[in-house]
């Protein structure tokens, strides 16, 4: 077990000094000020959006976190629903689509510039997805605290230097939302334990080199998150299995840097897996995780032109995958139980042009995928039912706006 230091002026470097383990509230004007933050007038978007409707909370029946966690898929007023969030590159306004179906309600929120990212997360544990933004130019940090279409509360949180990038996770199992820091010019790694909008815990972690790129998994599924390291240099692996602030590392099998990975729980055991992808040989691989121990299976091989999403089409809890080829239109899906393919079929072809998301968006427990055209402004939802489509079109929206 390797105990992280805990931070201090002394010890910290210039990016954690003196980090305050208090609230940091702010004024929502000061707030405001410092993310160029403004409700526009007049916008395009605004024809699009009906007004709010009030609503009654409710789990998402998927028995998968990963389809159903209001900290990593986006659900503004735990309706159980996906929601999209919306960003315009010229103006920098943002909004919210409540979900219902293929007829979204909701409204602008505030403008934010594109020196701004954002990742989902839920702070506060109420069920509802939290928006956490950090300014990469200045190292700014704020929260959103979200109901709905409402921005219920706007923190700024302490500035962490620029060369620090950040990513959601739950570290100690409290169902509240943390944050992983790393600096890749340093290898320096970080967390801030967070309760709210409060930063309970600051803490260093174990240096890695900067070779090393990471994800936020749960590979032993007790509910905290590990982080799974990759070397895409010398193929190698490790897990970091993490308990609020302390860790215990393992070395995992060397891939070879061609394949890469995505995340996914392919057998529903609420571990995640890892789907693998040869860029150079087009083959497919599952690693089934338990811990440290691996059961991996081959899938059929799929060309560069294909390109794969996960979702759960049939709501078993058990990750499937959505192959789109981006230069056919083609559509596939296959529904898995482990490593095994038990349905492969093909779905209505698209033009090219219309770009996948995946998402939950009439709250049924099953996948259904987000269609847009970023060259006419289109929107079209599938709602999925295993492998059977229902097709609806949704409002257009101009080709400035990118949805999330």
């Amino acid at each position: 077990m390797v105990a992280s230091k805990t931070l201090d002026s002394s010890t910290g470097t210039s990016a954690f000094q003196s980090l305050p383990i208090t609230d940091s509230f702010a004024g929502t004007d000061d707030l405001n000020s410092a993310l160029s933050l403004g409700r526009s007038s007049e916008s395009p978007l605004e024809n699009s959006l009906q007004s709010t409707q009030v609503v009654t909370a409710r789990e998402n029946p998927n028995p998968s976190r990963l389809f159903s966690s209001t900290g990593i898929v986006a659900d503004f007023n735990g309706d159980g629903k996906t929601d999209k969030f919306w960003r315009n590159s010229q103006t920098g306004e943002t909004a919210v689509w409540l979900m219902d179906g293929s007829k979204p309600t909701g409204e602008l929120l505030s403008n934010v510039d594109s020196s701004w990212d954002f990742a989902y997360a839920d702070f506060n544990r109420d069920g509802k997805t939290d928006i956490f933004w950090r300014n990469k130019t200045t190292g700014e940090n704020a929260i959103w605290l979200m109901d709905g279409t409402r921005i219920a509360s706007a923190v700024s949180l302490e500035k962490v230097d620029p060369s620090w990038t950040a990513s959601i996770a739950d570290f100690n199992g409290d169902g509240r939302s943390d944050i992983f820091w790393r600096n890749a010019k340093t290898g320096e790694n970080a967390t801030w334990l967070m309760d709210g909008t409060t930063v309970t815990t600051a803490a260093f972690l174990p240096k890695t080199d900067s070779q090393w790129s990471y994800s936020i998994v749960d590979f032993d599924g007790n509910g905290k998150n590990d982080i799974f390291w990759r070397n895409q240099t010398t193929g190698e692996n490790a897990i970091w299995f993490v308990n609020g602030t302390d860790t215990s590392a393992y070395s995992l099998s060397k891939v070879d840097p061609s394949w890469n990975y995505s995340l996914g729980d392919f057998n529903g055991d609420g571990r995640t897996d890892l789907l693998w992808h040869n860029t150079q040989t087009d083959e497919n691989s599952v690693w089934l995780m338990n811990g440290i121990f691996i059961n991996s299976g081959s899938l059929e091989k799929q060309n560069s032109s294909w390109k794969s999403s996960v979702g759960d089409f049939n709501g078993d809890g058990r990750t499937d995958i959505f192959w789109h080829n981006t230069q056919t239109g083609e559509n596939t899906a296959w529904l898995m139980d482990g490593t095994t393919v038990t349905t492969a079929a093909f779905l209505p072809t698209t033009d090219a042009a219309w770009q996948p998301s995946i998402g939950d968006y009439d709250g049924d427990g099953k996948s259904d995928i987000f269609w847009r055209r970023y060259d006419t402004g289109e929107n079209t939802i599938w709602q999925m039912n295993g492998t059977t489509v229902s097709a609806a079109s949704t409002q257009t929206v101009p080709v400035e706006w990118s949805v999330f």
